[in-house]
């Protein structure tokens, strides 16, 4: 090993702080290692969502946001990080449904090296890892915070994806909608169940999955729904009998007008859809268009990846602010809800909403910790 070299202790410090990076129902499906002093990281296939995430979209921008937080503190260690994308993030329709990782079909690389960067560059202070360690998604009331996301330009996004702002009426609308969907759809609805963890005894409160703190639920309300969460005697009629309800407030929502746009609504957390452009972002590679349009996440998978990245810049620029993010993928999960979401935001055809978000100050002094895999080796 040369003075250059990152130390393995490096590696694994950070593979252990891109560990607390975002990913849908907090499943985690990143698998790294070293191999040959580089960070290798393939996919777990059991921790992929067929049902929720049949495209594989949340999956990519999670990826995304673990080579940002990943790149954050090697830079704070003096280190750049080179990312090389793998033609297995372009082959995730052949992963099997379930099981491990497969190490021989990494998705992309990190390579680690000496930064070339001065100590003090202009511009903002950089993030640190003690931001990526704090962040935090809070589903509990949110108090709104106008134009933190006025003013980004330090964050650096490509010309091809942009920050969209969605009414306050509009968002619990479609919010609404969106959860009917989920509910509506058993397979979906039995995915979201196998990841909640209501009660402290669950075997694995504390490595993943969504717990009853994560989502504010009132303690002696989740006591009693954990069962239907890990019974199938108990889970399979609950979901049979809510499909039905949950498809009848669907096709009210669905026929419903959303109310008129209101720009200053007092005290409500704002709402933010990141929104890629596909023709922008392949403008110089007729091939990258058509794959753009092939894809049934709307952009290729390296601009997925990319759009990771930067969703997590705006999540730590949020936190930065003092706010806290929840997540509302619910909105282009159900197509009544994304058509809905479109035309409101007035969407081209070339227009893919990737992430939509609420940000505001949390009104509690204690935000609940998400439980990672990894910590118990901290």
């Amino acid at each position: 090993m040369t003075a250059d070299t990152p130390s393995s202790e490096l590696l694994n410090e950070l593979i252990l702080l891109a560990s607390r990076s975002p990913s849908p129902h907090n499943t985690q499906p990143w698998s790294p290692r070293i191999a040959d002093g580089a960070i290798e990281v393939s996919i777990v296939p059991g921790r992929t969502l067929p049902a929720g995430d049949p495209t594989f979209r949340d999956v990519i921008m999670s990826l995304g946001a673990w080579i940002e937080s990943c790149a954050i503190g090697a830079a704070e260690k003096g280190y750049a990080v080179d990312v090389e994308v793998l033609p297995a993030l372009s082959e995730l329709d052949s992963l099997p449904v379930a099981g491990p990782a497969d190490a021989t079909r990494p998705v992309f690389r990190i390579t680690v090296s000496p930064s070339d960067a001065p100590a003090n560059s202009a511009g903002p202070p950089p993030f640190t890892a003690d931001d990526v360690r704090a962040r935090c998604v809070y589903r509990g009331k949110l108090e709104g915070k106008p134009d933190v996301f006025a003013y980004i330009e330090s964050l650096q996004l490509p010309p091809w994806l942009q920050v969209r702002s969605l009414d306050d009426g509009a968002m619990k609308q479609l919010s609404t909608l969106g959860i009917a969907f989920t509910a509506s759809r058993a397979t979906v609805a039995n995915e979201l169940l196998h990841w909640l963890r209501l009660d402290p005894r669950h075997p694995r409160y504390h490595r993943d999955g969504m717990t009853d703190a994560m989502l504010v639920m009132p303690r002696p309300l989740a006591r009693i729904a954990a069962p239907f969460t890990r019974k199938a005697r108990l889970r399979d009629p609950l979901v049979a009998v809510a499909g039905p309800l949950a498809r009848f407030l669907e096709g009210l929502g669905r026929d419903a007008t959303l109310p008129p746009a209101l720009t200053d609504e007092a005290g409500a957390p704002t709402h933010h859809v990141l929104v890629a452009n596909s023709r922008a972002a392949g403008i110089d590679d007729i091939l990258s268009v058509t794959e753009a349009m092939d894809s049934r996440i709307g952009v290729t998978e390296p601009h997925a990846l990319e759009a990771g990245r930067i969703l997590q810049r705006l999540w730590l620029h949020a936190h930065r602010q003092g706010l806290a993010i929840s997540p509302h993928s619910e909105l282009i999960d159900s197509p009544a809800a994304h058509g809905a979401l479109r035309k409101r935001l007035g969407l081209a055809r070339s227009d893919v909403a990737l992430s939509v978000f609420s940000a505001g100050v949390p009104q509690t002094q204690h935000v609940p910790r998400s439980p990672r895999l990894t910590d118990l080796a901290r």
